[in-house]
């Protein structure tokens, strides 16, 4: 029975589309009045729901895309809004404008992954990274217009991936890379190798960010990827490159003497100096890797490289804590001495 009588008083528990209901019955003065006072409260909720239903009925897979690129526009970097308009692009057309958002099925996203997985042969990380947009879309369209609805992603699993695979460079394959490098490329690879920062961080890197009488580099909120302001301490090897090329007030560090501008693309020239040096297997990501792994590696506590490498989760820096081979070989040794 969904109304029940305590201390000589009435009251209603139900739930209705989702929607818990508890409250008195007021007035009721027996079980008939207070299953008609129920009546009405359900009646209600149920036009609530209905309304609701209408409002998410009108709202099209073009609107819910359009006001989430505002979002990532807003509160993303150039180059990741760039990413997300693009796959808006490919789930827009996959989905359809005019479809109502509320007709999406989970079935519909599983018809997504075999387009992008199969279809257009990209990895199931790739699907991620569209099922991760896709879910934010609905999630925003959901509390912007307080919809009764359930985001359809929630019914749907990602690809596992392995976040876990580390590679970093060996100090015999630094000293080959270092002799590949061309000049402009080598301070900007000292860099990453001395600050753990990311590419993007390092690209963008302004003389006005580092302050040379305090010695640290800082790294404004707005400007990280964790969105989380960081200071790092300016290693000697890394300010003495800066002193090569020479100490300026203000600008971006890394400029480019042939064009003038700073540079923002260096791929291919690191992949180029990585062949040469015979080096497999390897981003420009990976010597952020490295220097977290040294840093663990020469007993450097974790929550400290968690501060350094600006993670927002202390998982996120521990997978860094695994066994080189020069500390295996003197695990063994250590043991061998017995």
């Amino acid at each position: 029975m969904s109304v029940y009588e305590k201390n000589d008083k009435w009251y209603y528990a139900f739930m209705l589309f989702g929607i818990r209901k508890h409250g008195a019955c007021r007035g009721c003065r027996n079980m008939s009045e207070a299953l008609e006072y129920e009546a009405e409260v359900k009646n209600e909720v149920s036009l609530l729901h209905r309304k609701k239903r209408d409002e998410s009925e009108i709202i099209t897979i073009k609107q819910m895309f359009d006001e989430y690129l505002t979002y990532s526009e807003i509160n993303n970097k150039p180059q990741t809004y760039k990413d997300n308009r693009f796959k808006v692009s490919v789930m827009r057309k996959f989905f359809g404008d005019k479809t109502i958002i509320a007709d999406i099925k989970p079935a519909d996203i599983e018809r997504l992954k075999v387009l992008i997985v199969q279809e257009k042969k990209d990895s199931k990380s790739t699907f991620n990274r569209y099922f991760a947009s896709l879910k934010k879309a609905f999630n925003l369209a959901i509390i912007n217009h307080r919809l009764n609805l359930l985001n359809p992603c929630k019914l749907v699993k990602a690809f596992p991936e392995d976040n876990y695979k580390t590679r970093y460079l060996t100090e015999e394959e630094e000293q080959r890379l270092m002799k590949e490098l061309p000049p402009y490329l080598k301070p900007i690879v000292i860099c990453a190798l001395t600050t753990g920062l990311r590419k993007s961080n390092i690209l963008n890197l302004k003389w006005e960010s580092i302050d040379f009488k305090m010695n640290f580099i800082e790294i404004l909120k707005q400007e990280n990827k964790g969105h989380k302001k960081i200071q790092i301490p300016l290693s000697k090897k890394f300010k003495a490159e800066l002193e090569k090329i020479g100490i300026k007030k203000s600008g971006y560090v890394f400029m480019s003497h042939r064009t003038g501008t700073h540079y923002n693309k260096i791929d291919n020239g690191f992949r180029e100096a990585l062949k040469r040096a015979g080096i497999e297997n390897f981003r420009f990501h990976d010597l952020r890797h490295t220097a977290a792994t040294r840093l663990v590696a020469k007993g450097v506590d974790i929550q400290t490289v968690k501060e350094l490498l600006a993670h927002s989760s202390i998982v996120t820096t521990q997978r860094y804590n695994h066994p080189t081979p020069e500390n295996m070989k003197k695990a063994i040794d250590i043991l061998d001495s017995f």
